[in-house]
């Protein structure tokens, strides 16, 4: 998806607005429903800046129990975009880091723009509802639709001294360094 910026380029200050509302394909996100952008594009100058307001769905799989659900996206865009063959762009391409936009041919293009903002907005832990159970570590069923008849004792030797702490008692070699 691109913008074009001719009609602004003309002089410094010169704004237009850009709206979407429909079916789009970003590569890498699985977009569950329309994508809404209400953008203003700004010439500053030896730039040119685009904010708004970016909404949409995102499929997404959740990290306890491996189910897909649909997670709301609201992100509000701002950046700045340099003319390609630019000295401020090609001195910026030195630092492979940078993450500087460009666009050429008076034309901005907002896929990698849009397609970074909705990753970026994705929680840590991306979870279906925030009391998800999870999957059972023993026979994989997914506890938020069925129970299941495995044991949840650790039989780890090596955790038996923390079992013994949470009955509140505290562990033997615990009770040997207070004699």
């Amino acid at each position: 998806m691109y913008v074009g910026t001719g009609d602004i380029r003309k002089s410094k200050g010169l704004s237009k607005s850009f709206q979407w509302d429909g079916d789009y394909r970003l590569p890498g996100i699985d977009l569950a429903g329309p994508l809404q952008l209400d953008l203003k594009v700004t010439n500053a100058g030896s730039r040119v800046m685009v904010t708004g307001p970016l909404k949409t769905a995102v499929r997404l799989g959740c990290t306890r129990c491996s189910e897909d659900f649909v997670f709301p996206l609201e992100v509000d865009l701002e950046e700045e975009f340099l003319p390609v063959h630019s000295e401020e762009a090609l001195s910026r391409a030195k630092d492979l880091l940078d993450g500087t936009f460009t666009f050429e041919n008076d034309r901005v293009e907002l896929d990698e723009l849009m397609r970074q903002e909705i990753v970026a907005a994705f929680p840590i832990q991306v979870l279906c509802e925030p009391d998800c159970r999870g999957l059972c570590g023993e026979c994989g069923a997914n506890l938020n639709q069925e129970n299941c008849n495995c044991s949840s004792e650790t039989s780890d030797s090596r955790w038996a001294a923390l079992k013994d702490w949470t009955k509140g008692s505290p562990p033997k070699s615990e009770k040997k360094r207070k004699k």
